[in-house]
């Protein structure tokens, strides 16, 4: 069995003095008047956000909060995997939650998701994505499905869980999807916020869920440029983006606004207010002192490199599948009628906020619909406790 080993947080000084200098000495280009979001990242939020992480954001600071939780790292097939693994106080049979995140997003947007379940009872593993923050980056392109297959791995082999309860946003979705598809029986159900148009796409018949796809295909014609570079050109996109603070923020600042709860009508705001605006620079830092920028969108190549879209054969999940549909405005969960052809749909919720990063947006509400579809499946695992001597979990 691989050895979960403890691992923390150590960023170099030159490393956080390069990124320093390169946000203080950022040349700015020219922007038209009134520009606004219409154009992409607001020049105004940016500007902001760049004195606040020139001025009021300390690493040092973040790293060593972060450095309070359960981090690990451990051999998977040819990687080493980052994993924070919080367990519940008390040893019981609820199921452990796998915790996946897509692009841009990282393993922070769980933290808080992560602490309120194990309040609620749950072992709960928080995993950074191959080729993203502190997890090794393949040798060669990886699709989603591999690194679901890794994932099995890290939670049967290296931790021990004969079952457990895969969730994810975004790539994480699919991730979780494929460890219903592939390993039936150790994933015990699937939850997610998003399903992926390539994998319902084609079953897309009745009127409804044609005009869900052609209204998908509006949105994604007007804002799918970002998918498009990541994966005809990863190398290009990464060259952008690996060393270059601001432009990283600006790529990652237009997602998230784009991306978020339509109710947060004001993105300037949204984005010009503290907490969110720290919540951002924590998320952008991490890919910049990893040095993942470029290869944390491999996966999106990667994708190309696993066949033809959806599940072979026509086939379906067929473990018990959850969906919180959130309020996200670019990736609407497609009619029931349609995800039930890929999925086995037993729960189906609406939540009432949050966007496509439900875990930053509304972890309240994401985690407490995760425990109830955790109590509704009735399967329950003991193992995977024994590998520490104490508990180890998020101090209180």
């Amino acid at each position: 069995m691989a050895e979960a080993v403890p691992f923390q947080h150590r960023t170099d000084e030159h490393t956080l003095s390069r990124i320093a200098h390169q946000v203080a000495e950022y040349r700015w280009p020219r922007t038209p008047e009134g520009a606004g979001w219409a154009l992409g990242a607001d020049p105004e939020t940016m500007r902001y956000l760049v004195q606040r992480w020139r001025d009021g954001f300390n690493w040092r600071l973040e790293e060593a909060k972060l450095n309070e939780r359960p981090h690990f790292q451990a051999r998977v097939g040819d990687l080493r995997l980052h994993f924070v693994h919080q367990r519940a106080a008390q040893s019981n049979e609820r199921l452990p939650v796998l915790l996946m995140h897509g692009w841009p997003g990282c393993y922070l947007e769980y933290l808080e998701v992560a602490d309120r379940l194990v309040a609620a009872g749950h072992d709960v593993v928080i995993a950074s994505l191959p080729g993203a923050g502190h997890s090794d980056t393949p040798a060669k392109l990886m699709g989603p499905r591999a690194m679901a297959g890794l994932m099995h791995a890290l939670m049967t082999e290296v931790l021990a869980y004969p079952r457990y309860l895969a969730h994810g946003a975004d790539w994480g979705s699919i991730l979780a999807g494929w460890l219903g598809f592939d390993h039936p029986q150790a994933c015990a159900g699937v939850h997610m916020t998003m399903v992926s148009p390539r994998f319902v796409a084609g079953a897309a018949s009745a009127p409804e869920e044609q005009q869900w796809l052609g209204a998908f295909r509006e949105r994604f014609e007007d804002d799918g440029a970002y998918f498009r570079l990541q994966t005809s050109r990863p190398l290009t996109a990464g060259y952008l983006l690996n060393d270059n603070p601001v432009g990283l923020l600006a790529w990652m600042l237009e997602k998230f606004a784009a991306w978020g709860d339509p109710a947060e009508a004001d993105k300037s705001a949204v984005f010009q207010a503290p907490a969110r605006a720290d919540q951002l620079l924590r998320n952008v830092m991490l890919y910049l002192v990893t040095g993942t920028a470029a290869t944390a969108t491999w996966i999106y190549r990667g994708l190309a490199t696993e066949g033809p879209p959806g599940y072979p054969g026509g086939q379906r999940v067929e473990v018990p599948v959850a969906l919180a549909a959130t309020r996200d405005p670019m990736f609407v969960l497609p009619p029931r009628s349609l995800v039930e052809k890929a999925y086995r749909v037993t729960r189906w919720t609406e939540l009432p906020r949050g966007g496509h990063f439900p875990g930053y947006e509304a972890p309240d509400l994401l985690s407490e619909d995760i425990r109830a579809f955790a109590d509704s499946l009735g399967v329950h695992s003991e193992a995977g406790r024994s590998l520490y001597s104490t508990p180890l979990s998020h101090p209180s």
